[in-house]
């Protein structure tokens, strides 16, 4: 949708999030496949709903990395007030789809969490109200619930662990109010007043970005193709761990 700004064609899916998506629609149609009865229980239609919006959530995410690379895709003076009008209001749209992909990108982990948590039962909402995908993660591992799935996103957590937790710190600064160590962050980053403000490290926050995208996207076909052969063998009827 968004290339159209651009004057490109639709997206054609392909490479990992081709084969995500893939994984995530034949988990829903096995799930209508197996429960398509008149009296099928809340939680698996629930289920469909979380992960059909997973594929409209990924796909929202990659067209904010792209709009985000794009308006990137120049020369811009070292600091903001060296810019023309034109130099200023497309780094401005760099930074609002960055920004809205990293917000994105969050957005859908922690959505991938409420489902596990609903899957696998995992009741995650009594140890704390508003819990993240990570939250979820220490509780299937706290309870030994289905460790080979829980040691695989374990390891992707661990592997994309720097570039999440800088896009986190950001995310927090964005959504939340200040605390004292964001605020000691962009003091670090400043450290005066100035009339002259430098622009943003631009390559490196593509770069973990695009890290990050990696590791939410190998999170989720994991997931699901774990899941997909969990449901065809009708392994979670039976509460398998």
């Amino acid at each position: 949708m968004l290339r159209a700004i651009f004057g490109q064609p639709k997206r054609s899916d392909e490479g990992k999030l081709a084969e995500t998506n893939r994984a995530i629609r034949s988990f829903c149609k096995s799930l209508r496949e197996r429960y398509d009865q008149d009296r099928v229980e809340e939680r698996w239609i629930r289920l469909d709903l979380w992960a059909s919006g997973l594929i409209v959530a990924l796909d929202e995410l990659e067209q904010s990395i792209y709009c985000s690379e794009q308006y990137a895709s120049q020369d811009w003076p070292k600091f903001e007030n060296e810019m023309d009008e034109q130099e200023r209001d497309n780094y401005y749209r760099y930074i609002y789809y960055y920004k809205n992909a990293f917000i994105r990108l969050f957005s859908i982990l922690d959505k991938t969490g409420y489902f596990l948590d609903l899957l696998f039962e995992l009741e995650t909402g009594k140890i704390k109200s508003k819990f993240s995908y990570f939250t979820v993660l220490r509780q299937m591992h706290l309870g030994k619930t289905h460790a080979l799935l829980e040691q695989s996103l374990f390891e992707l957590k661990v592997k994309y662990r720097d570039p999440l937790d800088r896009l986190r710190k950001k995310r927090n600064l964005e959504i939340h109010s200040m605390n004292a160590e964001l605020i000691d962050d962009m003091w670090r980053s400043q450290s005066r007043f100035a009339d002259c403000h430098a622009i943003e490290q631009i390559a490196d926050q593509l770069k973990d970005l695009q890290l990050s995208y990696e590791m939410t996207m190998q999170s989720l076909l994991t997931i699901f193709q774990y899941c997909l052969k969990y449901l065809r063998q009708g392994k979670f009827d039976s509460g398998a761990h």
